[in-house]
């Protein structure tokens, strides 16, 4: 796996906010709607987008373990060559 672009990076933390806004808003909707069937359908999307939130972070966290690993590779290969 390459290391992703700063603009891809930027790209990513887009979509984690826009993911977390929409958890938040389908909470928000499921708490004032007073229909149990309409109150579970977004409930249900919340948590669509809280995995979707979870997919993305934890794709960010491997990317910058990643990235922290060839600089170190990079650091050791200038230090030993």
């Amino acid at each position: 796996m390459k290391n992703i672009a700063t603009k891809e990076l930027n790209y990513l933390k887009d979509f984690l906010s826009w993911e977390l806004l929409s958890v938040k808003k389908c909470n928000q909707y499921a708490q004032q709607e007073t229909n149990q069937q309409r109150k579970q359908l977004f409930l249900d999307t919340a948590n669509i987008h809280q995995q979707n939130y979870m997919n993305l972070l934890n794709y960010a966290k491997k990317q910058r373990k990643q990235s922290e690993f060839c600089s170190l590779i990079l650091l050791l290969s200038k230090l030993y060559l």
